[in-house]
């Protein structure tokens, strides 16, 4: 997923209207600086790759209620959701699409889309 990302970060890196947001799935131990370690070690600058952190709480109901990214089950205070499915956003906040993050055919589908989304 990783190498994955990488490859999308790549061809947008330098366009301004472009920007990830990479969210923890488990903040307790992503703190700031591992998460700024990490960031480094994929290349990313903090001015179009943001690497999120925040309460398990939110951060788990962001993705099911924001990025819709599982079937909304809550399993109490040892829920866990790490999915393998990246979402494009829009400027609006609204999902335009979903794409497997291991599959090579779902991030030239991904590129595709974002190519699509910045020519509107």
């Amino acid at each position: 997923m990783n190498a994955n990302m990488e490859k999308v970060y790549a061809k947008y890196k330098n366009n301004p209207d472009f920007l990830i947001l990479s969210h923890t799935v488990d903040p307790e131990i992503d703190s700031v600086p591992v998460l700024k370690a990490y960031a480094a070690k994929h290349g990313a600058d903090a001015k179009n790759w943001w690497f999120l952190t925040g309460s398990k709480r939110d951060l788990y109901r962001m993705a099911r209620e924001s990025y819709m990214l599982d079937d909304g089950t809550y399993l109490g205070p040892d829920d866990f959701i790490h999915t393998q499915w990246f979402a494009l956003v829009d400027g609006e906040g609204r999902v335009r699409g979903l794409y497997q993050g291991t599959l090579k055919e779902d991030i030239n589908k991904l590129i595709d889309d974002i190519d699509r989304l910045i020519e509107e």
